[in-house]
């Protein structure tokens, strides 16, 4: 029972970070600007160009490699569902889930790698100040997102009083 409960965690775990990688979408905003909500560092990365400052060909030229990798996300998503749902209906013990756990691990490896070759592309259109720029960014979001985890409290806006 321990194994089979083992094998499920890390399995879902596999399928649970296969899923973050490809839940992404591309949509324009209305200022013209790239906005892509998605979960994870994708969403997170997105965020990071849009502190950048960003010329209208820079804007361009991403949007353009953004909207080229879509279709390719989403053809590996639609494969990871596919294989996500198939395992879920079936014991670890089946025959054919060793097969489905090796088909899962691919795609995992396959968005990571389209992943990686995006990222390629988007920082061979930014300067280098800009490129120099994120990590500095990133730290700053990270002390936000710890602050705010640390004092909850704190971020919320206390009632007014009146006299």
């Amino acid at each position: 029972m321990t194994t089979t409960n083992r094998a499920m965690n890390r399995t879902r775990t596999i399928l649970i970070a296969s899923q973050a990688a490809t839940t992404t979408d591309a949509t324009p905003t209305a200022s013209g600007t790239q906005a892509w909500h998605g979960r994870h560092h994708g969403g997170h990365f997105m965020h990071v160009l849009k502190q950048l400052n960003l010329t209208a060909e820079q804007q361009t030229q991403i949007h353009g490699i953004l909207a080229a990798a879509k279709t390719q996300f989403q053809s590996l998503r639609s494969s990871s569902q596919s294989t996500i749902e198939t395992m879920g209906a079936m014991s670890p013990t089946d025959s054919g889930y060793p097969a489905l756990l090796a088909t899962a691990k691919a795609n995992a490896a396959k968005r990571l790698e389209q992943m990686s070759a995006v990222k390629t592309q988007i920082y061979s259109v930014l300067t280098p100040a800009q490129i120099g720029q994120i990590p500095q960014i990133m730290a700053a979001d990270k002390a936000k997102w710890q602050q705010r985890s640390q004092h909850p409290a704190s971020s919320a806006s206390t009632p007014g009083t009146s006299s």
